[in-house]
């Protein structure tokens, strides 16, 4: 036997992936599928988490089949997903309720108290981060209020991959990459943080171990091998967050070299070799699956799916293609029109989940086209305010690489180099954030030495994507301007209707 093959499992926000590698990295085979994002009441986002176990097996099932390998050649399997995302496990092992999602708001008034007694010092001492909806500590805050009977019934608090590779395998843990997303971890000290449990009611033992992203958590129960198609045993590592394993999967692991990613949300990913807060806690500070690299993280919340919803609730019957190819077709920042991308809140730099969403500068004159590439536009000066805030703070950027859904359509690229006003290179690592977990697997069970033989195995270099063009840097200079202006007209309205 070969024992060569590599399989990343990722839990995204809007349906599962799985993918199959060999250990030169090449990609054999992947498959996807959709599930259903819960929306009961304005702001919130819930998933079933089975729905999560159940689509992984089918996807591992499909790759499997498609890549027409024998199972026993499979040397590892590495597990990763959408971060912030709390699942409650009952004593039974089984879901409380559904899992809150990282995309909800529901816990803005849990946020804003306890930042008010706590303070953002302490917050930063203890975690690296703002306190914010949707991640973990916000959540519970706001089941501790207001579903009292989950919070008695929760044994175990469970981010998205961790409950799937539970359920996989049998053996409960996190690892940091994940972990330090939560508000509940200290990234400076890599461990659990005391205070934050106590200030939001977690008991230490409702928190899974932490362990080393690459450790091998444990092998695939007999029932969960038969579904997937693969060998009782077959061993599978901690893995590590989304953004951090399509990090990997791209040989960034130190500063100067960013990614960009435009999938569900926006992610702006900048390396670290220690752990550095932005004073203001306007972005996030987060561990990377890499041992002893940070990484500072600037997060929109809807970014792809912003465009998902334009095509689903306003032009029904459209396809991506379609909507991109048309707005293509209009001229850069045309006549006024912006679209503020905050469907559900928004995270840098406001840091406000009551924030919504709007286009501005509404005519009789705009049509699909000129709502579709505002839309596109919007996402991406939201980006820039969180590039423009890394820079502020003495963050080297040397190189830019495109990642995410958005990569599929040149606009998306196009926009980057024109807003940032720098050259844009396009990852070469299709399904990335799939193939760093198979990546991650490979470290845990010995095919690569370390993560340097890793990345010289199995990581392919990024390509030149677009090159900025200076009449349209020239318009998006002046536009970008006018957009921060409507932003922060959104802002001052909000506090003074929160007021």
């Amino acid at each position: 036997m070969n024992m060569n093959y590599l399989i990343g499992i990722d839990i995204g926000t809007s349906g599962a992936k799985a993918v199959i590698t060999d250990q030169s990295g090449e990609l054999l085979a992947w498959a996807g599928q959709e599930y259903e994002i819960f929306t009961p009441f304005p702001g919130w986002a819930e998933e079933d988490p089975e729905t999560w176990v159940q689509a992984a097996v089918h996807c591992v099932n499909q790759i499997v089949r498609r890549a027409a390998i024998d199972p026993r050649d499979v040397a590892g399997i590495g597990m990763t997903g959408q971060m912030h995302s709390l699942v409650c496990v009952g004593a039974d092992n089984q879901p409380v309720r559904r899992a809150i999602l990282w995309a909800d708001n529901r816990s803005a008034d849990e946020v804003h108290a306890l930042t008010e007694k706590l303070g953002r010092a302490s917050l930063a001492e203890w975690t690296g981060n703002p306190m914010a909806a949707g991640f973990m500590a916000a959540s519970w805050a706001w089941l501790q209020a207001h579903e009292p009977e989950t919070v008695r019934a929760t044994r175990w608090l469970m981010l998205a991959k961790d409950y799937v590779r539970y359920r996989l395998t049998g053996a409960i843990g996190s690892e940091p990459s994940d972990a330090s997303s939560t508000l509940l971890f200290d990234p400076h000290r890599m461990e659990w943080s005391a205070q934050m449990m106590q200030a939001v009611g977690v008991f230490a033992d409702q928190l899974p171990p932490v362990y080393a992203s690459s450790q091998v958590a444990g092998g695939l129960t007999a029932a969960a091998a038969a579904q997937c198609g693969l060998s009782a045993g077959t061993p599978v590592i901690f893995g590590g967050s989304d953004v951090s394993c399509q990090a990997l999967a791209q040989g960034i692991i130190r500063p100067g070299t960013l990614s960009c990613t435009i999938g569900t949300g926006g992610q702006l990913f900048a390396p670290l070799l220690s752990p550095q807060e932005d004073p203001g806690l306007r972005m996030h500070l987060f561990c990377h699956c890499v041992p002893r690299i940070w990484h500072q993280e600037a997060a929109i919340l809807t970014a792809g799916i912003s465009l998902r919803w334009l095509r689903d609730q306003v032009f029904n019957g459209s396809d991506y293609t379609s909507l991109a190819d048309a707005a293509a077709g209009v001229e850069a920042a045309w006549d006024g029109l912006f679209f503020l991308p905050y469907l559900q809140g928004e995270r840098t730099p406001y840091m406000n989940a009551h924030l919504r969403a709007g286009f501005q500068g509404l005519t009789l004159r705009h049509g699909q086209a000129n709502l579709t590439r505002a839309l596109m536009e919007g996402v991406v000066f939201g980006l820039r305010q969180g590039l423009d805030l890394m820079l502020s703070l003495g963050t080297p950027v040397d190189q830019l690489i495109a990642t995410g859904g958005a990569t599929r359509h040149p606009l998306w690229i196009q926009l980057q180099a024109d807003i940032f006003n720098r050259p844009i290179f396009v990852s070469s690592m299709e399904e990335a954030t799939g193939r760093g977990a198979a990546i991650l697997a490979g470290i845990g069970v010995g095919l690569y030495a370390d993560v340097a033989d890793a990345i010289a195995s199995a990581v392919r270099p990024s390509q030149p994507g677009a090159l900025p063009d200076p009449e349209r840097v020239r318009r998006y200079a002046r536009a970008y301007q006018e957009y921060c202006g409507w932003a922060e007209a959104v802002v001052k309205h909000t506090n003074a209707l929160a007021d």
